[in-house]
């Protein structure tokens, strides 16, 4: 066997500390153990492979694979409040200086992904309880499904303008909780705004694309949550503004401009705007009433379309408009999140069906990575220890030598790769220090 470099030990019981020192023992028989194996596996290995299946030889992957359900399929292995007690330790280490906050409240930004699993190989084994996703970035408009399932995520905004994901969610019309999936994302919402309450004893504003622009999630966070939101519409929403009433395109022409603001759609193309602002209501299906202020953002540029976003933050200075367009506009940091969650990790390449709790479980194993992985490249970049500076370094030295790139250069999904590439060998990535 190749003898792993003292730099790759070093890192590989790094991570070992952090996991250890992340996860508490809430899990009986030695379950704990494995759990800190499995977590410790994906953080170095990049992978959902794993650590048991990074040590296999070929033609024994099979058995790692199906060891590897088993445990994760056993009944009374519930990993929702170890993932859960791991992310509010992981937030008080990060401390509240580390977020974004406003007028004595954080930012959640609110999201879905999807995991197309179109089995191959002729596997007459049907997945467990999988559904319809779409399939994205495709050089047609026409909307093609396929087999899959669908993740809905809840993050907490930094102070740097990225994410860090709180709490997940599985879901598929066919799976254990296909009553709604309305209900799955209020649910999610909730149990977000109390880790953030329970960490840093802050209230939220919900920031969301315009997947969740329904009247009665408007109505159910203001009214039954108290909750402030930045959440984007359609033009073709109905509404009163005064004793103005019709669509919301047609009425906001009007509106007085107030500012001039550049934003980014899809983080793509920067839009010199003008913004406009005016107090509007909404009736839901059941004839209640929610009010807000909403926003115009008109591009000066022909042929784009107007954004128009829903808040009840107050609107009444131009730093006001300001801070509420930019705060829409880091919403992007959930994209930016899921792609590093499914590419760095690997999270899209997942091996296990046996059922859907132990499909579910190993994707918070690798939340509960990423968080990990997120924790020490904060802690890496301060320079809080001697062995973080001196993994720091070692880092800075892989992205001049092999990439030629900066320290400043050094992003979270890139510091993922680069821990894995401290290693002379993938197998042993995967290996327990």
């Amino acid at each position: 066997m190749r003898r792993q470099s003292s730099t790759g030990l070093k890192s590989g019981n790094l991570v070992a500390q952090s996991v250890r020192s992340c996860l508490p023992e809430v899990l009986p028989y030695n379950w704990d153990q494995k759990l800190r194996g499995l977590v410790a596996g994906i953080c170095l290995s990049r992978s959902l492979v794993l650590q048991s299946i990074a040590q296999t030889g070929s033609g024994v992957v099979k058995t790692a694979e199906n060891a590897l359900s088993e445990f994760l399929g056993q009944e009374r292995l519930d990993l929702g409040g170890a993932r859960r007690a791991q992310v509010i330790n992981v937030l008080r280490r990060l401390g509240r200086r580390g977020i974004w906050k406003h007028g004595g409240k954080a930012a959640l930004i609110i999201d879905g992904t999807s995991y197309a699993k179109a089995r191959s190989r002729g596997k007459k084994r049907a997945m467990p309880g999988k559904g319809k996703v779409r399939v994205h970035n495709l050089p047609t408009k026409e909307t093609i499904l396929v087999p899959g399932y669908q993740e809905i995520w809840v993050c907490l905004l930094l102070a740097d303008q990225t994410v860090l994901p709180l709490t997940r969610r599985l879901w598929s019309e066919n799976g254990p909780d296909s009553a709604s999936m309305n209900l799955a994302e209020l649910a999610e919402i909730r149990r977000a705004a109390d880790i953030v309450r329970e960490a840093f004893n802050l209230g939220v504003i919900l920031v969301a694309d315009s997947g969740y622009r329904r009247k009665n999630l408007l109505h159910w966070l203001k009214e039954v949550e108290g909750m402030d939101f930045v959440i984007r519409l359609e033009g073709k929403l109905l509404i009163e503004a005064g004793k103005e009433k019709g669509l919301l395109s047609n009425l906001a022409e009007w509106w007085p401009k107030r500012l001039k603001i550049q934003w980014r759609e899809k983080s793509k193309r920067v839009l010199l705007s003008d913004v406009s602002a005016r107090r509007v209501s909404v009736k839901t299906e059941s004839k209640e009433e929610v009010s807000f202020n909403a926003l115009c953002l008109t591009p000066e540029k022909e042929g784009v379309e107007p954004m128009y976003l829903a808040t009840t933050l107050t609107t009444e200075t131009r730093e006001d408009l300001t801070r509420i367009v930019r705060l829409y506009s880091w919403r992007w940091g959930i994209e930016t999140f899921f792609w590093n969650f499914k590419q760095a990790l690997n999270c899209d390449s997942w091996r296990v069906f046996s059922c859907w709790e132990a499909i579910d479980r190993l994707l918070s194993a690798a939340h509960m990575a990423y968080l990990v992985l997120a924790m020490l490249a904060e802690f890496a970049k301060r320079g809080r220890t001697p062995a973080m500076r001196e993994l720091m370094g070692r880092l800075k030295a892989i992205l001049r030598s092999r990439f030629a790139w900066s320290a400043e250069e050094l992003t979270l999904g890139r510091f993922m790769k680069l821990l894995a590439m401290d290693y002379p060998s993938p197998r042993q990535a995967g290996m327990a220090p």
